[in-house]
């Protein structure tokens, strides 16, 4: 699959539109990057729905945190809101939104996505009940404020149209993963069409298109610890690196060795 081809089967399903004029690239873009906020299926039920006034004071109290501490415990206090069953349907409804993807990429993708919710989610509830863990009181980066400010907006612009409560959830996950676990939103190993992955080399995430959410609104990217990679994130070159630092280490231990 191309990621042209991609792209376009991708803003279909965030959008729930179907339509048969060729989506420009710009658009292809913008589907694979706000699909945490376009995402628009709805009517499944869900243990507890938030209002858009409750969203907006739970954000606003996470935006007041200003240690890892206070944040898990504000998260956890809002994700256990949610049922296993509310992380099993929104599982469900990414895994059928899929179907029509070859079943090579498919088995390839939804494993990191069931990664994604589950992971997450177990993570943090394990933490919270745990102490809060290795530096609790370490600072919270001011990016996480502006996170929360985000989220509180991209929950009344989607109140406008459709229930933000399964939205939210996405927001309050990726946000754990971001500023308590610092790691990348989609996790290592995610694949893109063309097979590049998420990937990490040497203590740095790496993402093949994390350059390409500059100005698109509600978009995960501009938070996410992963940096835009410098070269291709092909799995074999993982290899290719490790072969790649064993020659500059042989090469600097032979310039500067004195005998």
């Amino acid at each position: 699959m191309s990621i042209r081809t991609f792209f376009h089967w991708l803003f279909s399903w965030i959008s729930g539109e179907e339509t048969d004029r060729a989506r420009s690239p710009d658009e292809e873009i913008h589907s694979l990057l706000i699909d945490t906020f376009a995402e628009s299926a709805s009517g499944d039920s869900i243990t507890e729905n938030r209002t858009v006034d409750q969203i907006t004071l739970s954000c606003r109290r996470m935006q007041e945190a200003r240690t890892r501490e206070e944040l898990i415990r504000l998260l956890a206090t809002e994700v256990e809101r949610y049922s296993l069953r509310d992380l099993q349907t929104m599982y469900a409804r990414f895994e059928e939104k899929t179907r029509d993807l070859p079943d090579h990429y498919r088995s390839l993708l939804l494993p990191k996505v069931k990664e994604q919710i589950f992971s997450a989610h177990h993570r943090l509830l394990l933490l919270v009940r745990n102490g809060g863990g290795d530096d609790e009181e370490a600072p919270l980066p001011k990016s996480a404020q502006s996170y929360f400010r985000m989220v509180e907006a991209a929950a009344r612009e989607k109140a406008k149209t459709k229930d933000p409560t399964f939205l939210y959830l996405k927001y309050l996950l990726a946000g754990f993963t971001i500023f308590v676990m610092e790691e990348p939103a989609h996790p290592v190993g995610t694949p893109f069409p063309g097979g590049q992955i998420i990937d990490e080399w040497e203590g740095t995430y790496l993402c093949p298109v994390r350059d390409m959410a500059d100005g698109i609104p509600f978009a995960l990217c501009p938070y996410c610890p992963a940096k835009q990679s410098e070269e291709p994130t092909y799995p074999e070159m993982r290899e290719h690196r490790k072969e790649q630092r064993k020659k500059e280490s042989l090469n600097n231990y032979w310039t500067n060795y004195k005998g």
